[in-house]
């Protein structure tokens, strides 16, 4: 309990969500959620990695109904604004999946998912059922391919 304290002068907070091991209370300090009651410690960059996670899940759910609204679409100028929304959600999904690369490499390795893996995902979700969203992530892939 000193220690909690101690980190609370130090500047830590206290945050709502409890402890996923004992469901004590924790405290925010130097980058770290510390458990007061079972001292069990959680680096916050672990929080960032679910959050870009739940970030990729959402932009996936929106290319899928951004395409099925770019299917029904008969007016061109439509077509032209859902399409340019339909490439934006694919950089952020790219870039997501960078930040991701990113992380799994700092943690250790490539693991089973490297920079290819996370295209070839996106192509099998997106371009499974809607044949213009997977040319235009493959078109994508050849356009990175070219920057290396």
């Amino acid at each position: 309990m000193k220690a909690a304290a101690e980190m609370l002068r130090k500047g830590g907070t206290l945050v709502k969500e409890a402890c996923s091991k004992c469901r004590g209370v924790q405290v925010k300090y130097s980058g770290r959620l510390i458990c007061i009651n079972c001292g069990s410690e959680t680096v916050l960059e672990e929080a960032k990695v679910g959050s870009l996670q739940d970030l990729r899940s959402v932009i996936i759910a929106k290319v899928n109904s951004t395409a099925r609204m770019l299917e029904q679409e008969n007016d061109i100028a439509r077509q032209m604004e859902i399409a340019r929304l339909l490439l934006y959600y694919l950089e952020i999904l790219a870039k997501v999946s960078e930040e991701r690369g990113k992380e799994e490499r700092v943690r250790g390795g490539e693991g089973e998912r490297g920079e290819r893996g996370e295209r070839k995902e996106v192509k099998e979700r997106v371009g499974g059922r809607e044949e213009g969203v997977g040319g235009m992530v493959r078109a994508r892939e050849v356009d990175d391919d070219e920057e290396q």
